[in-house]
């Protein structure tokens, strides 16, 4: 019984507190901060692929 009344306490105060919207605004935040992670990670890789590499070159004496 404690359980339900704490239950319907937090429903009350999410209603109270707009919940939703702050439920809302926290996911636009992470799928920013996921989208600069993802930018990040893209930009290294490109980064990388320009990035001269030494290769080794065999001479052969044919």
């Amino acid at each position: 019984m404690e359980n339900l009344i704490r239950l319907e306490r937090l429903l009350e105060n999410l209603e109270r507190h707009q919940a939703k919207r702050h439920v809302r605004n926290a996911f636009k935040e992470w799928l920013l901060a996921s989208r600069t992670v993802i930018d990040s990670v893209i930009d290294t890789m490109e980064k990388e692929k320009d990035t001269p590499v030494a290769r080794k070159i065999n001479i052969s004496k044919e």
